[in-house]
Order: C-alpha cells, then sequence, then structure tokens
C-alpha cells in the first residue's frame, strides 16, 4: 500500500493561499480547493493554520512532528476522501486523474471481470444403423414392396428314411419344385422441424449463440434415423404396427434366433450374459440358419450391437489375443468327461466380428436396454435383416432459410429501381419478413423402413433365464 506522502503528491498539495491544488502536471488549481476549504472551516485545528517562516505551505515531515503520525494519517486520509468526493472540475482534471490511477488501486471496482461465453455442444454419438440395416433407393412415397422368392434351391430329389438321395428310375418322371414369395411392405414419410428468430435476437446474438442452428438440425436428423432404426429391432420379441399393417415380432423361437438351449443345441443358459462363451453361442445360432427349403446359408461376417453398459466388456472380447477355454474345445473335468484341460487359442472373433455400440437401446428399450445385446449378419452380405429407405435425389437431411417477402428501397424511393426480381436473390434472408421481421430456418428428411428377414440376426436380453 503506497505511503500517503505518496498520495499527497499524487492528488494535490497545499498552496501559499491555504487552497489545495490538484498537481496534474500543472500550476491550474483543481477543482477541490471548496472541499479542502470545507474542511478546514470545519475541522479548524490551531496547528493547520501555523505556517513555517518563508514557507508557502507546511511541509509533511513538519506537520507528522506537530501532529504526531496517527493523527496526521487520520487526517491525510479524512482528507483524501473529501478530495475524491468533492471532485467535480473540468473533464480534463478527470482525465488526468484517470491516467494517474490502475485498476489495481481500486480492486472492488475493477475485481468482476465480464467474461462471457457460450458453452459447446455436447459430443455426438456416432450412429451405427448402417452397419445393420440396408439402405435402399426409394423413388417416391407410394408403398414401398420387397419380395422374397424361395424355392428351386434344395436338392434335385427326394431322400430314403436314411436320408440318401432316391435314384431317379429309367423313364420316371422328374419331381416338380415350386416357387414361394413373401412380401415386405413399407412407405417413406417425411420428418423436420422449423425454428424462428426475431431479427432483433440475430443482432443481439454477439457470441455467436444461434449461428450453428443449420448443425444442430444435421444432428437432429441424424439421430432420429439411428432412433428409427433401434425401434425396429430392439428386444423385438413382439409384433409391430407401421402404416397401419402389423409387421412380426423379430426375435422368436419360430424363427430360432433367441440364444437359448433350444437354438443352440446345448444346456449353457438361456439368454447369457454377453461374455466370449456367450458370444460364441450367438454365433452358432446364426450359423446353424436353414433357408426355407432346409439348406444351410453362409454367414461369415458379422456386427455385435451393445448398449454403452456392455461397451467395455464386448471391447474386451473382440480386442484380447488369446482365449483360454475350459469348454468351447476345453474340457471341464468331471465324472465321466476327461480330464480338466484348458485350450489357449487365437481370439479367431475378433476377425469376423465387428462392434457397433448403440447409445439408444437404453432409451428405446427400457426393460432390457442395458443388459441385452445384439448379433447381426453384415447387411452387404446377400439379404438383410432391416431395411431403411432414403428418398431418390433427397437421401441426406436438407436445410432451408425463408426466404423474406420484403425489399429494401432507399429515401424517397417509390420501389426498389430496376435489377433482380425483389424478394428473390437479392434479398438478405437475415433481414427478416415483411409483418414480423422473423427469420426462419427448417430441416426437412424423407426416410423409412422396416424388419426383413429374421433368420440374420440373434438376440440375448442378458437377464440369464
Amino acid at each position: 500500500m503506497p505511503e500517503l506522502n505518496d498520495v499527497v503528491k499524487n492528488w494535490g498539495d497545499f498552496g501559499r493561499d491555504g487552497n489545495w491544488r490538484a498537481n496534474f502536471g500543472g500550476s491550474r488549481e483543481g477543482a477541490l480547493v471548496g472541499a479542502h476549504e470545507s474542511y478546514v472551516s470545519e475541522n479548524h485545528d490551531p496547528q493547520w493554520g501555523d505556517r513555517e517562516p518563508g514557507y508557502g505551505r507546511i511541509s509533511s515531515r513538519r506537520m507528522q512532528e506537530r501532529m504526531g503520525r496517527q493523527r496526521y494519517e487520520r487526517r491525510m486520509m479524512e482528507a483524501a476522501r473529501l478530495i475524491y468526493r468533492g471532485f467535480n472540475g473540468s473533464r480534463r482534471d478527470l482525465l488526468n486523474l484517470t491516467e494517474a490511477m490502475s485498476t489495481s488501486d481500486f480492486p472492488n471496482l475493477f475485481g468482476d471481470v465480464i467474461d462471457r461465453a457460450v458453452l459447446a455442444n455436447y459430443l455426438e454419438t456416432p450412429y451405427t444403423w448402417n452397419m445393420i440395416a440396408k439402405e435402399a433407393d426409394v423413388s417416391d412415397f407410394r408403398p414401398v414392396k420387397r419380395f422374397r422368392v424361395d424355392g428351386g434351391t434344395g436338392l434335385l430329389g427326394p431322400t430314403d428314411s436314411n436320408g440318401f438321395p432316391i435314384p431317379l428310375d429309367q423313364g420316371a418322371q422328374y419331381p416338380e419344385d415350386s416357387l414361394s414369395d413373401a412380401l415386405y411392405t413399407y412407405r417413406l414419410f417425411k420428418r423436420g422441424k422449423r425454428m424462428p428468430f426475431f431479427w432483433e435476437t440475430i443482432v443481439n446474438d454477439d457470441l455467436n449463440a444461434i449461428k450453428d442452428t443449420p448443425a444442430r438440425f444435421g444432428r437432429g436428423a441424424r439421430r432420429d434415423e439411428e432412433y428409427f432404426v433401434t425401434k425396429l429391432f430392439a428386444n423385438g420379441v413382439s409384433a409391430i404396427t407401421q402404416n397401419g399393417a402389423s409387421v412380426p415380432a423379430l426375435y422368436s423361437n419360430t424363427n430360432k434366433n433367441i440364444v437359448n438351449n433350444a437354438n443352440v443345441g446345448d444346456t449353457g443358459g438361456n439368454n447369457p450374459v454377453l461374455s466370449i462363451t456367450a458370444l460364441q453361442r450367438a454365433m452358432i445360432v446364426l450359423m446353424q440358419q436353414l433357408d426355407t427349403t432346409g439348406q444351410p446359408i453362409s454367414i461369415e461376417a458379422m456386427t455385435l450391437v451393445v448398449p454403452p453398459s456392455l461397451k467395455v466388456v464386448a471391447m474386451n472380447i473382440l480386442n484380447t489375443d488369446y482365449v483360454w477355454m475350459g469348454d468351447q474345445g476345453g474340457t471341464n473335468g468331471g465324472a465321466n468327461t476327461f480330464p480338466l484341460q484348458q485350450l489357449h487359442a487365437q481370439n479367431w472373433a475378433k476377425n469376423i466380428v465387428r462392434l457397433a455400440v448403440n447409445y439408444y437401446l437404453p432409451v428405446v428399450d427400457t426393460t432390457y436396454g442395458h443388459t441385452g445385446w445384439y448379433l447381426f449378419s453384415n447387411p452387404e452380405n446377400g439379404r438383410p435383416a432391416l431395411e431403411i429407405g432414403k428418398l431418390r435425389g433427397h437421401t441426406s437431411p436438407e436445410l432451408f432459410m425463408k426466404l423474406p417477402n420484403s425489399v429494401a428501397i432507399s429515401e424517397g424511393a417509390m420501389g426498389p429501381g430496376p435489377g433482380s426480381i425483389p424478394g428473390t436473390t437479392s434479398q438478405n434472408p437475415l433481414e427478416g419478413d415483411f409483418d414480423t421481421d422473423s427469420i426462419h430456418y427448417k430441416v426437412r428428411h424423407v426416410f423409412g423402413g422396416t424388419r426383413i428377414d429374421p433368420i440374420m440376426t440373434c438376440f440375448s436380453n442378458g437377464s440369464g433365464t
């Protein structure tokens, strides 16, 4: 803290006439004379009136000797407060005073720093629907029909009681085969929203808090797709209704695509918790599926879909290099079995299965959203389990801004004059609507989809029952 002597030197000195003069670089009297005179008249002390012979002012050292240092400091602090309150001189004096004092002299006055900022958006979760659903190009809004035609791909004739092919006798008629079909249908639908702002809001947006409105709409559209596809398969053990039509359940024992003892062919348990052994059992479920003619199908690439709560478990399973197993090739030991043997094998599953973490599973499925997990055949390999359609020429979300229905004119003009047609590309949309000065943003997205083939996926709710 500066000495009071320095304060006196900075703010002014006593003159020969007893008035207070401000030392701001010149000899002109400050505007605080009245304040000092008032102080002297109200707080007269003989020591203040005494003058040293030959001196125009009383030195601070002499004054301290007469008054005592403590009393002197109290008097000078009171004088400083009166000087500050009584300052009503010219603007130049005020500017000089401001230049003489820094912000550190007034910690309470300049201590508050105004620092405003807009928080960044949350990091967007990745979308995974394209890893499990086939994307189709649709021409219009009329019903989309997908036909499944099966038949003609089975064995060339009947078999005997032992399963051996029965030879075709000479002159015998060839057995007749037939085709069967199935229909899957859905419609595209339009989704979107708009967001209006007043012109004043745009002008006052010094932090650019609303300039990313189009980007926000784009994120919303991507999330809409992920939510919709998740609704198609999450805990899909029941039929759903789409566009007034009933769509059968995706997972059932009829479809043989629930991970349980009956569909795996062992006693490992029903709806197992996700583990390396449970994943191997799910792979068995997919690889045991047969087509409509009873023939095996090949599923060599798969996608494991898990909620965020199982991400760590799934990454541990797929990123490990070796697996030590007492089953699935190893032995558990016990009565009437081989001795306990552990099998150390390279984790071949990581070369077949890719991971998709679906953050909407807990949102859509409130029952098994944290424990359920799914295995899908990759949709680009043959027939998909799910299909999502996009409108041709409008496959991505589309963003729009309303064109203002007004045109600016100059003073004294009756119209905009020659040039571009008013209200078209020559106008700035940020000028707003003619009636209300409102500015409108809009997003539009068109898509649809449905369940297709249930044998290309399997499911465990993770409950262990």
